[in-house]
């Protein structure tokens, strides 16, 4: 049964509970008070310090009993003492302050900086109370702070102080920053405006803009030339990224290099003129061993030289093989020219040129009333080279029958003129040409095994143009001064060198001897069909010929004019697929863009 209580019971019991729980919330608020990372104090109406927190302490360095009932004022440095004199009148008056700073002095005498919020405690009745004051030790906060506008402020003097351009640029192509250097190139403040228009003079996008590729977050730096003044820089491009890692502009540096660029024409106009030089001297060298006319200073041309000196001095039978137009006959005239026969005939017969019905006569000639129209004795090929060498290009011609009588004159056993009866024993040297397989016509029994074996003593083999495309500036400047004469030797510039050492030469040595031929002998050059048809252009550019009066255009001139017509239509033909285009002329992407840049071609 519970216990009856009477009135004043009751109420003294309910008296302990709120003594109680007013005893656990003051023990609660003072754990929470002394525990807080804040610092706090109460002031009286006076300024003078009630009561302090272990934060507050510990951020002065002070003991309790050395701050209770001091002036708050004690605390606060020299400069501020006379601040806080004036104004704790007005904050009381107000009753609150927020975010003041002010420094506070340390007991060990340093100082720190403060971030102070004070409110005013007033009583049921309006009347002061307390202040109730924290604050926050700020000074490494705004150390760093000082730090970071220091450090921007230098960075904004490197940037503004810097001779070339720096600028952002963010995905859409519009400027977002220009330092001082840009703002004085463009004239006025471009912020906003599409950068390929202010800064190059272009009406869209540049074709060599890197932004696709730094907005998906690669760095990127290349030379080119900007069209708005010509002049050549260099840039380098860096995405910025925000806080999350992704790309929201692009950084570009842009360094005027056009100084540069022109000494490095100049140097490599003295370089090419060097090489012109040093060919001459290697000309020389060449002439001094009898081989004037077989030109090329390459590494394959150094062996065939080597092999000439060393089977002149011999009768051993050579052959020489290699494509048409690559100089075999050369080859054959300079064996016999640095042998023991170089003042005997040197006889070329060209074996495919010759009528089958008609070859024994011609090789082994006739007396008279051999056969019908015989009225005279006929001396043949063999008789005429006597004691000297005779040079049969386009063995690999010469029927079977005709190769068996062939090799009884080279094995000694000699030849007997048609209608003749006494046979005949040439003291001869024979040298082979061919620019065809014979391995493969012996497996094919087209020739005999032992009349190739007869005739490749010493194989030569010289390879063809392509192969060796470091002779060509040799031979071009060879043909040069052969077909100028006394006249003044042309220049070819280095742009059409470079074109010209970088063609295929399918007609090899012959191709390019007939071309510069041309060009000197008759003021004129059929830009090369072969250019373009190895390029692989047949969009109604078969034909380009070029007029090349030295005083009103020049060969390097013309030669850009109609390279860029041509790139041009063949672009508008491909709806301005590069890389189709690229595939179609025969050159890579990277070269196709190049001269795209080079001669300011733009979509239309």
């Amino acid at each position: 049964m519970a216990e009856k209580l009477t009135y004043e019971e009751l109420e003294e019991r309910v008296l302990q509970l709120e003594q109680a729980l007013q005893l656990e919330t003051s023990s609660r608020t003072q754990q929470l008070y002394e525990g807080s990372p804040i610092a706090y104090q109460s002031l009286d109406e006076n300024g003078l310090i009630l009561e302090v927190n272990s934060s507050w302490l510990e951020a002065l360095g002070y003991l309790r009993e050395e701050v209770v009932g001091k002036s708050f004022r004690h605390f606060l440095h020299s400069d501020w003492k006379n601040h806080f004199n004036e104004n704790f009148p007005r904050f009381k008056a107000v009753g609150e302050v927020l975010g003041a700073e002010f420094e506070m002095v340390k007991k060990d005498g340093s100082s720190i900086l403060v971030s102070f919020n004070g409110k005013i405690g007033k009583d049921e009745y309006g009347c002061f109370q307390q202040t109730h004051c924290i604050f926050q030790d700020i000074t490494r906060y705004r150390k760093k702070e000082d730090e970071l506008r220091q450090n921007k402020n230098l960075l904004k003097l490197i940037v503004n102080s810097f001779n070339g351009f720096i600028y952002t640029v963010l995905e859409n192509y519009q400027i977002e920053f220009m330092n001082t250097a840009l703002l004085n190139y463009v004239g006025y403040n471009a912020v906003g405006e599409n950068c390929f228009k202010v800064i190059h003079g272009l009406d869209e996008k540049c074709p060599w803009c890197r932004g696709k590729s730094v907005f998906s977050g690669e760095v990127s730096s290349f030379e080119q030339k900007s069209p708005k003044d010509n002049k050549w820089y260099y840039y380098a491009s860096t995405p910025r990224l925000d806080s999350n890692g992704k790309t929201v502009a692009q950084q570009i540096v842009a360094i005027d290099i056009n100084d540069r660029k022109i000494r490095e024409n100049e140097l490599e106009k003295s370089k090419k003129q060097l090489q012109q030089e040093n060919i001459l001297l290697k000309s020389v060298k060449i002439n001094r061993y009898g081989l004037d006319n077989i030109v090329g200073h390459s590494l394959q041309m150094q062996r065939i030289y080597n092999l000439i000196l060393d089977v002149a001095s011999s009768d051993a039978g050579v052959l020489i093989s290699g494509e048409s137009g690559t100089g075999k006959e050369l080859v054959a005239n300079a064996i016999h020219n640095l042998g023991s026969r170089k003042d005997q005939v040197f006889l070329p017969v060209n074996c495919g040129g010759i009528p089958e019905n008609l070859i024994e006569s011609e090789f082994f000639g006739y007396q008279k009333g051999a056969f019908t129209g015989a009225n005279i004795d006929k001396s043949g090929f063999l008789a005429i080279a006597d004691e000297g060498t005779l040079f049969l290009d386009e063995i690999g011609d010469i029927n079977l029958n005709m190769q068996v009588k062939m090799l009884r004159v080279l094995d000694g056993e000699g030849y007997t003129p048609l209608g003749g009866n006494m046979p005949i024993k040439p003291n001869i040297r024979v040298i082979a040409a061919t620019n065809k397989d014979l391995n493969n016509l012996v497996t094919k029994k087209i020739m005999r095994a032992d009349f190739f074996y007869r005739i490749n003593v010493v194989p030569i083999h010289i390879p063809p143009l392509r192969k060796r495309k470091e002779d060509i500036m040799l031979l071009i400047y060879h043909f040069l001064r052969r077909f100028s004469g006394k006249n003044p030797i042309p220049h070819i510039p280095p742009q059409i060198m470079t074109e010209l050492e970088n063609y295929d030469w399918p007609g090899n040595v012959r191709e390019l001897q007939n071309i510069i031929h041309r060009y000197v002998v008759l003021n004129k050059l059929d830009v090369f069909d072969s250019f373009f048809s190895k390029r692989g252009e047949n969009e109604s550019v078969q034909e380009v010929e070029l007029s090349l009066n030295r005083q009103i255009l020049n060969l390097n001139d013309a030669i850009q004019k109609y390279e860029k017509k041509i790139i041009t239509h063949c672009l508008k033909k491909n709806q301005w697929n590069q890389s189709r285009v690229a595939l179609i002329l025969g050159v890579n992407r990277k070269t196709l863009y190049t001269k795209i840049k080079k001669y300011g071609i733009v979509k239309f």
